[in-house]
Formats: C-alpha cells, structure tokens, sequence
C-alpha cells in the first residue's frame, strides 16, 4: 500500500512534497525549530486528478494513524512551483487553519488545498507566467497549530531595494491578516546591528525581535540564499513555520552620491559630466581590471547624471565585489548609507578571492613601488602641462582644437591616474600607521605626521596668502586703504608698495587655476578674476592655532614596521598634494579649448554665446565639428538651462535604487505617505478600488487605489500602473503582487482611497511617497 503521508522529521522528503515541505525539511536539517509537520505528497493529488475514488480511504487511514484529535493542525499547499524565487503564487491556493484534528476536517482540508489548483484565477496566473496547468502539482503540508500570540514574517534582505538588512513585519494572532486582509504590522529594520526603524511601542518584547532577526541571519547562511520567513511566538516560544527564497530579488542598479557629491560636488553641466566621468573611472576601471581580468564595462556605466548631480553605480561595483569574492555588502559601506556605529559585515575569503591571488599580489608589488613611480613622472608631466597653450586660441581652428583636446585628454588621463592612485596609497599607509598608533595608544589626529616637511606648506594658496595678508598688514594705513579700492591692474601699477604687487601677481600665476569646483572647468577659475584675489589678500583671516602640542616620532617607541609606514606614509603625503594641484591645473585647461571653440560655433549661428558649449556633451562637440547633420542645439541648451535653475535647490536622496529618475516634489505638491514595497515611480490617474463592483473601471495604466487586496483582485495588477494601498507590509498581497508585476508600491498610507477617481499622482516606490499634483 502506498504511502502518501510522510512525517518531515521521520523520512528523507522527496521532490514530490512540494517546495514548502522541502524548505522546512532544510530548516529541521539545519537545527531550526518548526513544529511538528507531515506532508501529503502529490502522487495522491495526481489521483485526485484522475478521479481514483479509492484515495479516499487510503489517505483518512494515513490520517488515523498520524493525528492527534487534542491538535488543531494548518493545512497549506506545497506546490511544485511556488515559492521559487520568481513567483510566489501568493494567496493562490487555499490554506486552512485551525483545522481540528479529526481525520474528516483534516481530510476536507486536503481536498480544498486540490480543489484551489484547479480555480479559474489560478490558471490565469499559469497564463500569466506562461505556465502550464501540466507543470503544477500539489502535495500538502500538515502542521500542528501553534496558539499564537504575535506571528509574523521576517526577510532576510529587503526585497524592495535589495539591501543587506533584516526585515521584521508582526501583529498579534495570526499572521495569515499580514497577506489575507493587509492589516498593517509593527515594523522593524536592522541593517548590521544598527537599527533603521522600529515601531514606537509593540507588545512583541525586544527580546523574541532579537532572537527572529538572529535567527534569520542564521536561516540565510544556512540555506544559502535570501529568505523570506513566517514565525509563530506562543508567549514562551518562537517557531519557524515557513521558508522560502525571497521572490522578485534583483541586484539592480543602485546609485549613490556620497563620494561624488565630495569630488563633483553640486550640480555638473554636461559637458563636464562627458569628459570628467569617462578620464577619472577609465582608471578605476583599468585598476580593477588588472586583478578581474576584462570586465566588459564602460567608464559611463560607473556614473550617472539624476538632476544634473553625479551618483556612482555601486550595483556595478557590487557586480565587480562579487567576482573578486568579496561580499557584495561591503559597497553599503563606500555607499555612506550605514551610521557610524553600526557593525561592518565580517568578510572570510573564499575560492573566488584565492582564485584571483596572483593578480592582486603582482598588483599589489606594482603599487609597491608606485612612489618612485611618481617621482619620475611627475615633473616630466608638470612641465607638460605648464607648456600646454591656453592664451591666443581664438585663431585656431575647430579642427585643430579638437585636436589639442584630444591631446589633453591623453595627458589628463596620465595625471589622473596618479592623482587617484597617490590619495589610494596614502590612505592605505595612513590605516597602516594608524594601527601601529592605537598600540601605544595614540590617535592618528593627534600625531605629527608632516614633521619638519615645510616644503609640503608651500602647496597650500592658504600659506601665501597668509604670508601676502602679514605684508600687506605692515603697509601703511593710507597705502592699505589704497589698495582695498583700486581695481586690480590699478594695483599692479603701484609704484609705492614695493615688491607688493609682484608677489601678488606670482600667486595669482601659481594659483591661478583653482576656482570654487576644482572638477568643474566651466567654473571660473582665479586667474580670471584677479580683483578676488587681491579681495583674499586683504581680507585673510589666519586660522586659530592648534591647541595642544603633537605627538612626535620622538616621542615614540618605532620598530623597523612602523618606521617603513612612517615614511611611506609622508611620502605620499607630499606626493598627494603635488599631484592634486598638478591635475586641478591640467584639468583646469580644457576650459580654454571648449571655449575657443564656443566662440566658432557662435560666430557659425549654433550657439547664443560661446559658454554654452559647456551645456552640450563632447560627442555633440565632436559631431558639430566634424560637420555631421545636427539638428538645432540652442532648444536643448534652453532646456538644460532651465531645469538647472528649477531644481537647483531640490534635495536628492543620497541612494537612489533603479534607473529611474527619481520624482520631484514641487512646492505645490501634496503628499500621502506610507511604506515603499515595490520600487519605481510612475505618474498616472487614480482609480480606487473598494470591492468587486469597481473592478470595470479601471484601464490600462491606472494608478490602482485600494483600502487592501487579496487574491481575487490580481487580475487588476496586470492593468495597473502603480499600486497605492491603506494597509499592508512587505508581505501583503498588494506588495508581494506588484513587486512580480515590476510596478511600484506603497502600502499603509492612510486616506489614501479618499482620493477622488482621476486624481494625476505619482507613486515614489523608493521613498514611499504619493505625490498630489495640483490641478
């Protein structure tokens, strides 16, 4: 006599017990508490297919001998396809709870879970998914009822944005209200042991949170990949009662402007975005590319432009940590996204990191020797671009200043180089020798790494201007007064003031390429502006002076390791300030070359004034010169001009998940709030759903508006644009749904179905916004 009945803590589970009794076998496998639980196989539903009357009474006599009548038991689909990790077929089958433990209830049970295959709505979710009815088959899992006080669900990443952070959604009772009725749970997040939120007040006590996130932690690791949990609390103790792969989880792109916004600050034209972001992550990506091997990346692909501001791709980056062997996690840190005081992920290096060993080692013997490297090359490139003509340009032609940036741009690429590479290697000898500092207890601010390097000063505009500002302080009254209002070449025809003047046009000459963007060569730069600089002379205010003495090497106990780092750390410190005025000034000359050829294409009717040229990119550049058919520029130029006043002062997330640009909130914008469960944005019209008599009225495109959802409204996901729903967590239908349709979600926002029919919103599912545009 088969049997169909298998107990998961008894027997070695079959394929044929479906993917929720497989996952939990892996859970008891793994030492994870679940209570007691059997399953039906789907050789006994393929009977109930064929119509074998004889089941019957096989399987209530498997029943007899397993149940206990003083349980109550759950009874859930275990199904060949779901639960994977691209559709869930969440509330497509049917699930019953607290079902006595009588062999006829429980036997109905089973009958009702089959009899949920076999619904329209289910095989309109084949359909969807291009899914056979053939390839469904349903075995049945059967669980002792545990009585619970708070149940809830538990991720062990969150599926909106992808991050590394457990996910705790609770109410108390029964869980099934989290998918079946939406009803909105007490929320917590932690990311590495810091908390990102968490609910004011809950009955849940702190201590079973902790445990459910320990635990999820744990469940991942051991399963291997992401995890989407259910759990029980009795009151004394918590149970694992599912377990699946998060659904939908993709590593999709995600941008952050925490090191841009320090290097590129504010916002870039795009000339500037075009030549900058191509020089500088060529190097990043020939630095990775000699330890990975050909990456198949472009430079572009490392940065993007949202609002005129530059984010770096670090979902490109995480790609590249991944390959490497190291935890893709680790790119959350270069991201600033985590506070100070939350734990850094432990990372243990694997096959993939041994495997790539010989290329870090021979690079990390060549940036062993980088130093004198740097000192050969250095001067040689000064001299270059001290050469580099900038005056007179308005005779060349286009042609031939195409070219001379062309040129530059070859040099540029080999200052940039090093001018990324020094800061890397000092910052590297910078950690080293901290740790050598920690042992005798001293803080690396606090200790005199630059001691008796006086030629490092003479770098720094701050140290001259100090200097001019005392001399100009010795001048006479009268003569100080003369200077503060005389223009500048008045004041540079002073006969009374010594060598005054001459000093101040050498540091205009030195300095004369820095300017308030050092990465931004449409800034304007100091030599244009010399009445500014002889402002500073004059106005210099010195610094307070540091308080407390310094720490020496002298007033340590060195070893030959602390000496080498010691050394290799002020060399490069040196070297960092040389190389980052050498590249501010190089990179400071493109500005001449593009506005030359402005002036051309002005004189040629392209182009309003020649400094428009800065709002076209250099391949527009490159197509205008070249004399290719271009349609009219000055529309686009108008247009950039425009949304950079407009969203000058618009305040950007620092991470912005997706290709999406992001939606602004103008000034006449209202605003729903709620919880982001499904990611994008999108604009379109309400419609709100509150029961089956709305379903007719919504088309294509529709923003879907709806107090909750449950499995009979998934057919209106597939005509919706975005979903806005008044309860609901992550795990709520509305959210599970719209994250496997790809359409953004926010859920919990209150008065959200208030909105009249035909309201124009837009749905931030990053951010969980609604916003209100005005009529």
């Amino acid at each position: 006599m088969s049997k169909y009945i298998l107990d998961l803590k008894q027997y070695k589970v079959p394929k044929s017990a479906g993917n929720k009794a497989l996952n939990l076998r892996r859970l008891m496998n793994n030492g994870i508490h679940i209570p007691v639980t059997y399953v039906c196989t789907w050789e006994a539903y393929q009977r109930y297919v064929d119509n074998d009357v004889s089941l019957v009474a096989a399987l209530q006599a498997e029943l007899k001998a397993i149940l206990n009548p003083g349980k109550n038991y759950a009874v859930r689909s275990s199904a060949s396809i779901e639960d994977g990790a691209e559709r869930s077929f969440a509330g497509q089958f049917k699930t019953a709870l607290n079902v006595p433990g009588r062999v006829d209830d429980v036997f109905q049970a089973i009958w009702s879970v089959w009899s949920s295959a076999q619904a329209p709505a289910v095989k309109a979710y084949l359909e969807r998914n291009n899914l056979s009815a053939r390839e469904l088959s349903m075995a049945v899992v059967i669980q002792e009822m545990v009585t619970p006080v708070y149940s809830g669900v538990a991720l062990s990443k969150n599926p909106v944005t992808g991050g590394d952070e457990v996910v705790v959604e609770a109410i108390s009772g029964l869980g099934t209200q989290l998918v079946q009725t939406g009803q909105t749970p007490d929320r917590w997040v932690n990311k590495w042991d810091y908390w990102v939120e968490k609910p004011r007040e809950s009955g849940l006590p702190d201590s079973v949170v902790d445990e459910i996130i320990a635990g999820t932690r744990n469940i991942a690791i051991k399963l291997r990949h992401p995890v989407d949990l259910e759990w029980v609390w009795s009151g004394e103790r918590l149970y694992w009662v599912q377990a699946r792969e998060i659904t939908s989880l993709n590593h999709r792109n995600v941008y952050s402007n925490y090191i841009p916004r320090e290097m590129l600050p504010g916002m870039i034209k795009p000339l500037i975005f075009s030549v900058n972001i191509p020089l500088l992550n060529s190097i990043w990506i020939e630095m990775l590319e000699s330890i990975t091997g050909k990456l198949g990346i472009a430079p572009e692909d490392l940065a993007k432009s949202f609002y005129y501001r530059v984010y770096f791709n670090m979902g490109k980056l995480g790609d590249i940590f991944e390959s490497l062997g190291f935890p893709r996690e680790s790119v959350e840190m270069m991201m600033g996204s985590l506070p100070k005081d939350a734990a850094r992920p432990k990372f243990k290096p694997g096959p993939k990191t041994f495997s790539r060993l010989p290329w870090l080692l021979v690079f990390m013997a060549d940036k062993w020797m980088l130093g004198p490297k740097m000192r050969r090359a250095l001067p040689r490139l000064a001299e270059t671009v001290r050469a580099t003509p900038y005056r007179d340009l308005d005779k060349w032609n286009e042609t031939d200043l195409l070219a001379a940036i062309d040129r530059h741009y070859r040099l540029m690429h080999e200052v940039a180089y090093y001018n990324v590479m020094g800061p890397l290697m000092m910052g590297m000898y910078n950690r080293v020798l901290m740790g050598q500092l920690k042992k005798q207890a001293v803080e690396f601010a606090n200790f005199d790494l630059t001691e008796g390097m006086s030629d490092i000063l003479e770098y720094d505009p701050a140290t001259h201007l100090r200097r001019l500002h005392a001399q100009f302080h010795a001048l006479p009254p009268a003569a100080q007064e003369q200077i503060r209002l005389a223009t500048y070449t008045d004041f540079q025809q002073m006969t009374n003031l010594g060598d005054f003047p001459a000093k101040v046009a050498a540091l205009v000459e030195r300095f004369g390429h820095l300017s308030d963007n050092g990465n931004d060569f449409s800034a304007v730069p100091w030599r244009e502006r010399p009445e500014m600089v002889l402002k500073l002379v004059t106005e210099f205010e010195p610094g307070g002076e540091e308080k407390g003495r310094k720490v020496r090497l002298a007033d340590l106990k060195t070893s030959p390791m602390f000496n080498l780092f010691y050394h290799r750390a002020r060399e490069f410190r040196l070297l960092r300030e040389q190389v980052s005025g050498l590249y501010t000034h190089g990179y400071g000359l493109f500005r001449y070359t593009f506005l030359a050829l402005g002036k051309h294409f002005t004189q040629r009717g392209i182009l309003d004034a020649p400094e428009d040229i800065y709002y076209l990119t250099i391949s527009q550049v490159r197509t205008l010169v070249n004399g290719q058919e271009q349609a009219d520029v000055r529309p686009e130029i108008a247009r950039h001009k425009t949304d950079m006043e407009r969203f000058h002062d618009i305040i950007l997330p620092t991470v912005i998940y997706g290709d999406e640009v992001p939606p602004v909130r103008e000034a006449d914008m209202g605003v729903l709030s709620g919880i982001p469960t499904s990611v994008g944005h999108y604009t379109g019209k309400t419609r709100v759903v509150r029961g089956i008599q709305d379903f007719p009225k919504v088309q294509k495109g529709d923003v879907l508006v709806i107090p909750y959802s449950d499995v009979g409204w998934t057919p209106l996901f597939a005509r919706a644009g975005a979903v806005v729903a008044e309860s609901g967590g992550l795990l709520s239908h509305s959210s599970i749904v719209a994250r496997e349709y790809n359409i953004p979600a926010v859920v919990s926002v209150e008065g959200a179905t208030r909105l009249p029919d035909e309201t124009l919103v837009t749905v931030d599912g990053h951010k969980g916004e609604v916003l209100i545009h005005a009529v």
